[in-house]
């Protein structure tokens, strides 16, 4: 059976907030450092998926179990950046390197395309070879460095930022 990839429903919400919350309690990927509740993850997803916002957020089902989840969210909270986007990936930590997060960000790329955003933004909390192959092979460029941005697991961590045209 092949992979779904579809817009996220209330029902997926419980196993996305599954998915990150394994990164935030176990990796860097995401620099929140308190695992989030069912009720916070549920107010956040209500905010994708609507016809008044540019925001998607995309699951992939595969033989009935979400093995992953993208994103596009709010940049930065000023007006001037309303055109612009951060996008993201998380895949189950028992499900990669079987081409979910390439299907995701794929499809979220599509999605991205009939919305009227001019750029996406990725952070990628470094060393993290393989988000940067992932972004690049979408047309991601490198476009600066936060040197030692964020504190967590009693370190400070860099980020690099990548950018594409969405135009």
């Amino acid at each position: 059976m092949k992979p779904d990839v579809r817009p996220a429903e209330t029902r997926d919400i419980p196993a996305v907030n599954g998915i990150a919350n394994w990164y935030i309690e176990h990796t860097t990927a995401n620099f929140d450092t308190e695992p989030w509740s069912l009720d916070r993850r549920h107010e956040w997803a209500s905010g994708f998926n609507r016809k008044d916002t540019p925001y998607h957020l995309l699951v992939c089902e595969h033989q009935g179990r979400i093995t992953g989840f993208s994103c596009n969210t709010r940049f930065r909270p000023k007006k001037a950046y309303d055109s612009s986007t951060e996008t993201t990936v998380y895949i189950a930590r028992d499900a990669g390197k079987n081409g979910y997060g390439t299907l995701l960000y794929g499809a979220l790329l599509q999605v991205l395309r009939n919305e009227s955003l001019h750029r996406a933004y990725a952070i990628i909390t470094l060393p993290n070879p393989g988000s940067i192959r992932l972004h690049e092979r979408f047309g991601y460029a490198a476009a600066g460095l936060f040197d030692e941005a964020g504190w967590k697991f009693n370190r400070y961590h860099s980020v690099a930022v990548y950018q594409k045209s969405l135009a």
